[in-house]
């Protein structure tokens, strides 16, 4: 990856922030990377930690 998103970068709603989160999983699947799991982002001490969880849908 050649950018990496900051918090100075635009984000204002809930469909911005989908949009983003899918170019991440779809960059993850291009290259390899199983986004299937559970992961958890520490703000270190600056915001509240979260955990993610990523599933497959059934077709």
């Amino acid at each position: 990856m050649t950018t990496d998103f900051t918090s100075d970068d635009e984000m204002s709603s809930p469909e911005e922030f989908e949009a983003a989160l899918g170019q991440v999983i779809l960059t993850a699947l291009e290259n390899g990377i199983d986004p299937r799991g559970t992961w958890e982002y520490r703000t270190n001490g600056t915001d509240s930690d979260v955990e993610v969880m990523v599933v497959e849908l059934a077709d």
